[in-house]
């Protein structure tokens, strides 16, 4: 198993037993060390490139990895901390980038077989702001070709007979190594929540038009949104108070600050969604959510169930198909007809669908999204929902899994949280999902706080 001879050899950076790790293991952690002067940003980056360098050639997480730009950019970091300048909790941090962002002076080939690409002249906004906020770029992680559905060549961390999902594969894969501390990722489908859950990690996907899109790889522009993907909660608050918008980067930094909050009559109200859900689920993924949210009732949550008749689930899957497919036909249908050979049969075959897709059809969703968001957003209010990140534990990697849990979120854009919940009987990782409102991104946030340090209590 990778995760056992990480154990062995990488101190800090190993596998810890509980899927909650030591703060030391952690962005937080490092870049507290990093702020009080315990290590500095080139021994933090130093040991990512060890652990790079013995993993990689079996994980197959990277496009690219370090060299002499990155190693650079390292050296500044560490000069100006020596001239008393800090730029924030990422500050010295190494950072993975999918590779469907533009990053200046690196090709963006998005998984696309036989795809050549001149090197980005910019970067796009999410890696501007994250160097912006003293970031270090260490390099590209694989995707999925498109963002889509085909399976990778990296392996999951845990286990190499299984997937570690997609489209975020390598971001996942190498945040779960220890490869980087943190890792951009994006959602369309599943793509963040399914991959972060299958690799024992967390991943955020905002609330839709969020955080920007600008210099990033089209997929659906009406279903894309860009996020993190870290070891915990405050990990992935680290990275987004660095991306969001001014507006929020401020509260987000005071909760970043604050303890975590254990007084429960300042908790929101928890709903667990079960109806097709639940029957969409595998009976072991479905003992351990109902664990879980136990778990969470003892340690002092008010919780419901809750049917979630008013999503209108099988409408919402086609609806969601439908425009995912007809927006990619309208940006990749002429590449298809002049370079078949970039195109796997899946993609191939979602372009062709969207291109016989009627107009009225398209606009039939696009209105039933409109329509569903505002229904869904009064049905939840101010809750949080709660369920399964995935039908079960990650599959064996012919597939990236199932993303049946995570698109209906990906189509009205509500913001959703995914923290490791426990193990499966096979040692693999499980994930808890939480939702909330449009908008309600910090008290999201803030629910994930409390059910992480709930969670892990012994």
């Amino acid at each position: 198993m990778v995760h056992e001879i990480r154990s062995q050899r990488f101190g800090v950076f190993a596998m810890p037993l509980s899927l909650l790790p030591k703060l030391e293991n952690t962005l937080r952690g490092q870049s507290l060390a990093i702020q009080n002067r315990q290590t500095t940003c080139r021994e933090v980056f130093a040991r990512c490139r060890s652990v790079t360098a013995e993993l990689d050639p079996t994980i197959k997480a990277w496009v690219n990895f370090g060299g002499d730009s990155v190693e650079q950019v390292v050296a500044e970091r560490d000069a100006e901390l020596r001239r008393g300048v800090w730029r924030g909790p990422l500050h010295g941090i190494p950072v993975g980038v999918k590779d469907i962002y533009d990053v200046a002076g690196w090709p963006t080939i998005a998984g696309i077989p036989n795809r050549s690409s001149a090197p980005a002249d910019a970067d796009s906004t999410m890696v501007h702001r994250l160097r912006e906020a003293g970031a270090v770029i260490v390099g590209k992680t694989v995707t999925t070709p498109y963002a889509f559905f085909d399976p990778p060549p990296t392996r999951n961390p845990w286990n190499l007979d299984r997937t570690p999902g997609g489209s975020s594969s390598g971001s996942a894969a190498a945040v779960a190594s220890g490869m980087c501390l943190g890792a951009l990722g994006s959602q369309t489908g599943g793509s963040i929540t399914r991959p972060a859950a299958f690799c024992g990690v967390a991943g955020y996907k905002p609330s839709f038009g969020l955080l920007s899109r600008r210099g990033m790889f089209p997929f659906a522009p009406s279903l894309d949104h860009p996020g993190p993907m870290a070891r915990t909660v405050d990990d992935l608050l680290a990275m987004t108070t660095a991306m969001a918008p001014k507006a929020l980067r401020l509260d987000l930094l005071q909760l970043l600050s604050e303890p975590l909050l254990f007084n429960i009559e300042e908790l929101p109200w928890f709903e667990r969604l079960r109806g097709e859900f639940t029957e969409k689920t595998e009976p072991a993924m479905r003992d351990a959510f109902d664990a879980a949210t136990q778990r969470l009732t003892l340690a002092g949550a008010m919780m419901s169930d809750s049917e979630a008749a008013e999503l209108e689930l099988p409408t919402l899957w086609t609806r969601h198909r439908c425009v995912m497919s007809v927006e990619i036909a309208a940006s990749q249908a002429d590449q298809l007809r002049q370079h078949p050979e970039k195109f796997t049969p899946a993609v191939r075959g979602l372009i062709e669908e969207g291109l016989s897709a009627r107009s009225v059809d398209y606009a039939i969703a696009l209105q039933f999204q409109r329509a569903l968001r505002r229904r869904a957003a009064n049905a939840i209010g101010d809750s949080i929902w709660l369920m399964p990140a995935s039908r079960g534990a990650a599959p064996t990697p012919e597939t990236t899994g199932d993303p049946c849990m995570n698109s209906p979120w990906s189509f009205l854009g509500f913001p959703t949280i995914t923290i490791p919940m426990s193990l499966s009987s096979e040692g693999l990782p499980l994930g808890l999902q939480l939702i909330a409102g449009p908008g309600q991104d910090l008290e999201l946030f803030r629910a994930a706080r409390w059910c992480e340090a709930a969670l892990a209590q012994k």
